[in-house]
């Protein structure tokens, strides 16, 4: 089982780093073969394409290897007193212009008398981000992502909830696993590469606390996680 996953994991690196790179060779060549064939403003719609090529492979690779710090608890906690409220609305409203786009509402739904939690925040803002750019992706127009907030016995729970596309019962196990998409079609453009839920995983358990997911086909999805008021073996 364990060289099964280690074939499986190689397998989708490889995929997902050949794909940009494919990419940016191809417009490239393009480049050196037609140069004199080219406008000023062809050659620069090509080698913009390529720069965002570039890109999307540095985030994945930043990614990757984010992901195997985090694994490896090479990467540990800074905590300080957080008001996850207030770092939840910043969030949001760093994101609401994504959410615009397509014409879906982004709220941050709860109490502001919450208590402070001990937790890393540069670290629980990713998980965050992650958590509402992955509703955002399954949400259509006219759709809703809405950030919860209650405070539950000895913790601070976080919801991010949507009225998406929902999970097939078979496909929830795996959502935070690495490189796991439910819908096996997409691409990085469209699904991303399967990484930012398993990130966030890691960071929750970093902290003491479990990330959970509740969904059904056409009825939206919602995750979530507690932020414990004490830190772990406190």
């Amino acid at each position: 089982q364990a060289e099964k996953q280690r074939s499986e994991l190689i397998a989708n690196i490889s995929h997902d780093l050949r794909s940009p790179l494919t990419s940016v060779r191809g417009y490239l060549e393009s480049v050196l073969v037609k140069d004199a064939e080219l406008t000023t403003e062809q050659r620069r719609e090509l080698l913009g394409i390529s720069l965002r090529n570039v890109a999307s492979f540095q985030d994945l690779v930043g990614e990757l290897f984010e992901l195997a710090r985090l694994e490896t608890r090479q990467t540990q906690p800074k905590r300080e007193p957080v008001q996850a409220a207030e770092l939840a609305q910043d969030v949001a409203l760093k994101l609401k212009p994504q959410a615009a786009r397509p014409g879906v509402t982004l709220e941050v739904e709860g109490t502001w008398e919450l208590p402070p939690v001990p937790a890393d925040i540069g670290m629980i803002e990713r998980v965050l981000t992650n958590l509402i750019e992955n509703s955002l992706r399954f949400t259509p127009a006219g759709g809703r992502v809405s950030v919860r907030l209650a405070r539950t016995e000895g913790a601070i729970r976080v919801t991010v909830a949507d009225t998406g596309t929902g999970i097939d019962p078979e496909d929830l196990p795996h959502v935070f696993e690495r490189f796991y998409r439910a819908d096996k079609s997409r691409g990085r453009s469209g699904g991303g590469a399967g990484l930012g839920l398993a990130i966030a995983r890691q960071i929750v358990e970093l902290h003491g606390g479990t990330l959970a997911v509740e969904s059904s086909p056409g009825q939206g999805a919602a995750l979530s996680f507690d932020l414990p008021e004490s830190p772990p073996g406190a």
